[in-house]
């Protein structure tokens, strides 16, 4: 079957990366075809005429928060700088994801795919999707297609459509073959904000493969310079995370190596901000002790590889996310949002049950690897 695959742009986001690889992997392992579509402009500006009121909010806001306050012509500075960031990242997904670019959704002409899939990552959250009725499939209107979402994510538990986006995004769903969503909250959220019912849990693409797929990544690398220390992947750093790496620290006598990278923060010279290549993160990941990090697909790699981990929570990126994904495998007590001055952190230190963790990871897996066969069999 030919189908094509909707996510968010191909950039510099490592789990975003993974996760598109993931998906076309496993669908190329059940016999299909298998395109994944990517935006050439990955963050384009404001159009229309509400691009002067966009501007001058962001001005506005700047003369308020000076330097926290928003960039205002973010979007040309991030199209200059884009393929110097991406010089490693882009390789990657040249080599492993071979993505179809398209100027937008309206390039896709009828006839050239039977199935398309939305999905992974945070494909329904308005703030990352531009133009968010084409994540649910707009485009497509009145073709002869199977329209399937796997794992999508709304990415936070707050309502960030607009009420026209969610009626018109409500009646693109339910055209839907099936949907799937990454977060067990998300199956509610389609239930109160998109009057669908029916969502199934599933896995993130990420964690349907075999581990041995991103060890195989990492084993190209020479050794880590994260060996046998705590690698910390930090998104939006604050002085509350800072503490917790500081107590990690303390508590188990082991230095740390940084793995994060904050490529879309201007301060620095834009050659110290290129973002390494995929195969040196996973490496990190491969070869280190412990792991800290406020991400959820560090925590995903994390229980892949088999990792003690910590999971700071990530109000800004949406909470809902770790939740699901630490609660499905019994891991909520590795989540912290601080440190407690009486902790001695003897719980974060100790070994996580991997017999467990796997059983309930084999027992997902055949479940979401059964949706998507399941929501295929239409057109076969």
């Amino acid at each position: 079957m030919r189908i094509a695959v909707v996510t968010l742009p191909l950039h510099t986001n490592y789990g975003g990366l993974l996760q598109a690889f993931a998906l076309k992997n496993v669908l190329e392992g059940m016999g299909h075809s298998v395109t994944v579509l990517d935006l050439k402009d990955k963050m384009p500006a404001p159009k229309g005429i509400k691009a002067p009121f966009k501007y001058m909010g962001r001005m506005l806001r700047r003369l308020v928060k000076g330097s926290e306050g928003p960039e205002v012509f973010k979007e040309l500075r991030y199209r200059r700088e884009l393929p110097v960031l991406a010089t490693y990242t882009s390789s990657f997904v040249d080599r492993y994801i071979s993505p179809r670019l398209i100027g937008s959704y309206k390039d896709v002409r009828e006839g050239e795919y039977d199935a398309f899939i939305v999905g992974s990552d945070q494909v329904w959250r308005p703030l990352y999707f531009r133009g968010i009725e084409d994540a649910f499939l707009k485009f497509t209107r009145g073709w002869d297609v199977l329209r399937i979402a796997y794992a999508a994510s709304f990415g936070t538990d707050k309502l960030e459509y607009e009420y026209t986006q969610l009626e018109e995004c409500s009646r693109l769903l339910a055209d839907f073959d099936a949907v799937s969503v990454r977060e067990d909250a998300a199956v509610g959220m389609c239930e109160e904000w998109l009057d669908h019912d029916g969502a199934v849990h599933v896995l993130d693409p990420v964690m349907l493969p075999d581990a041995d797929i991103f060890r195989s990544f990492a084993s190209s690398q020479e050794k880590h310079p994260a060996e046998g220390r705590i690698m910390t992947y930090i998104l939006d750093p604050s002085d509350e995370k800072k503490h917790v790496v500081e107590f990690m620290e303390r508590v188990s006598g082991l230095g740390t190596y940084d793995s994060s990278v904050w490529p879309y923060v201007a301060g620095r010279p834009l050659s110290e901000r290129v973002v390494p290549p995929v195969e040196q993160w996973l490496a990190a990941f491969a070869d280190c002790e412990i792991v800290v990090t406020d991400s959820f697909h560090g925590c995903v790699l994390s229980v892949l590889m088999h990792k003690r981990f910590v999971a700071v929570g990530n109000s800004r990126r949406g909470m809902s996310r770790l939740n699901s994904f630490l609660s499905m495998f019994g891991l909520e007590q590795r989540l912290v949002h601080g440190i407690d001055p009486e902790d001695d952190g003897s719980f974060l230190l100790s070994d996580i049950d991997w017999e467990r963790v796997d059983a309930v990871l084999q027992q997902q897996r055949e479940k979401s690897l059964g949706f998507i066969k399941d929501s295929l069999k239409d057109k076969e």
